[in-house]
């Protein structure tokens, strides 16, 4: 908050007919004990009321709202043991809490202005003890239907709703977003004035209206739709970062490239980037010609925007990259897949940033949840290649990985089998099951004994391994069928 705005916003708070729950005024009190109770009351209630922020303001008389000024001094405030105030909430509130004390002077009167962030992940406990407003009075937050309420809340709010800049002006928010691309990619008009522009960024959760009248610009908007992600602070490390690497291994890079500004832009750009630095050669058809890329370009695009979708953006040691090498692309996004890699097609889709999925839905940049995957295996499959590979964990995120080439006698018995099982997964999301002469079709064999003979190993073997199983044990052996061991 600048220093020009907290009178603004005093003057917009007390507005208010009476104290509500996430507002409170006061004279000159500097009780310490109360002062931690009501920050935790004060965060766990705008969080409860989906609030921001709350307020607890010293210099203003609670009942009438009249401007009278305070003596209270937070700087010089003590606490238990005669620690500074400010000292001592620091040991005394949960690690959660986030608040600022901001002096205010004007017209020779001093004020205290108490932001509070509104609670996040959990409820603010102070001294382990979690309170809440009811109305203007602060009480323990006991166990019951409104802890659940607010719990159930504080799942609703996450990263994305959070201010990524704030206390902005509007021509603030025009230089930072490209609200154009938003209207362009939704194929709407864009409005003429700026208050007809905001309202539905307003709506979508791409900017939000302070208290003080002024703007902030939540993680979403900026993540969709920055001019450049590296302005806000917070996000710099969410920047889609493309590496082309020399040869097979990390030992030189060729060329590094951040495409810093949001996903409906950043997106298309990469897109075309990597379809630009991919080998490729022009395939003649009669009088037509044509380009094929060493890597399907469907599998890229869906590829590409899983990798930012699925990012666990609370790691802020590395953000979204690829990397390209002459035999691979990886794909990597910071945080472990939310469903088993073996599950992945076919499976009820999870995301950690459900409202990023649905405006890329929106602008027709992310295809209906659960089906990027199934896509990226079946343009694979369409010109014989290798499946895609996927690897998760903890510690180092995800990955996954686009292989280029893929005739079958080149294959390894690991990449059989991992082409099989996807074909097989895909097959049964279509409603379908896998046969020898379908799994021939995906591998590109000619209907020939000994393929035929070769398909019947490679499943035989798949079943010993319980990666799939027969769909009716009974059928001949002309008619067996497969489906997946989950299935």
């Amino acid at each position: 908050m600048s220093a020009s705005d907290p009178m603004e916003l005093i003057y917009s708070l007390i507005g208010y007919p009476d104290e509500t729950e996430w507002i409170e005024f006061k004279s000159n009190n500097n009780d310490a004990d109360r002062i931690g109770k009501d920050i935790s009351a004060l965060a766990n209630s705008a969080a409860y009321h989906g609030k921001d922020f709350a307020y607890k303001i010293w210099g203003v008389e609670d009942k009438t709202h009249a401007l009278i000024g305070s003596s209270f001094s937070y700087l010089n405030a003590r606490a238990e043991g005669n620690q500074y105030l400010n000292i001592w909430l620091a040991t005394m509130m949960s690690s959660n809490a986030s608040y600022e004390f901001i002096p205010v002077e004007n017209n020779g009167l001093h004020f205290v202005v108490l932001k509070i962030s509104a609670a996040a992940e959990q409820p603010v406990y102070f001294k382990n003890i979690a309170y809440i407003r009811e109305g203007s009075s602060t009480t323990h937050l006991k166990p019951g239907s409104k802890e659940a309420e607010l719990w159930r809340r504080l799942q609703r709010y996450g990263f994305e709703t959070q201010a990524a800049l704030e206390d902005l002006a509007s021509a603030d928010v025009f230089e930072l977003l490209n609200t154009d691309v938003y209207f362009s990619l939704l194929g709407l008009k864009r409005p003429t004035d700026s208050e007809a522009t905001f309202r539905p960024l307003i709506e979508q959760d791409i900017l939000k209206r302070l208290d003080n009248g002024r703007l902030a610009i939540t993680n979403l908007g900026a993540l969709l739709l920055a001019r450049k992600v590296s302005a806000f602070p917070g996000l710099r490390k969410r920047a889609l970062r493309i590496i082309k690497f020399e040869g097979k291994a990390n030992l030189s890079i060729l060329d590094d490239r951040f495409f810093d500004e949001g996903y409906a832009t950043a997106l298309q750009k990469a897109e075309d980037y990597i379809m630009t630095s991919i080998p490729a050669k022009e395939l003649t058809d009669g009088a037509f010609r044509k380009i094929q890329h060493a890597y399907p370009q469907a599998a890229i695009r869906e590829l590409l925007v899983n990798t930012v979708i699925h990012q666990d953006m609370t790691v802020t040691t590395s953000g979204p990259f690829v990397s390209l090498y002459d035999n691979r692309i990886e794909f990597n996004n910071p945080g472990a897949s939310l469903i088993p890699p073996n599950r992945v097609l076919n499976a009820q889709p999870k995301t950690r940033n459900d409202r990023l999925v649905k405006a890329l839905r929106q602008m027709d940049l992310c295809e209906e949840g659960g089906t990027g995957w199934d896509r990226a295996v079946a343009a694979c499959e369409e010109i014989h290649m290798l499946a895609p590979r996927i690897e998760s964990s903890e510690d180092t995120g995800t990955k996954v990985t686009l292989f280029k080439g893929g005739a079958y006698r080149k294959m390894t018995k690991n990449e059989r089998i991992n082409a099989l099982y996807w074909h097989c997964c895909l097959m049964y999301a279509q409603g379908e099951s896998m046969s020898n002469q379908s799994l021939r079709e995906r591998f590109g064999l000619e209907a020939e004994r000994k393929n035929t003979l070769a398909m019947s190993r490679l499943l035989r073997e798949c079943c010993e391994n319980e990666l799939i199983k027969e769909e009716d044990e009974d059928a001949g052996a002309k008619f067996k069928r497969y489906i997946p061991f989950w299935a």
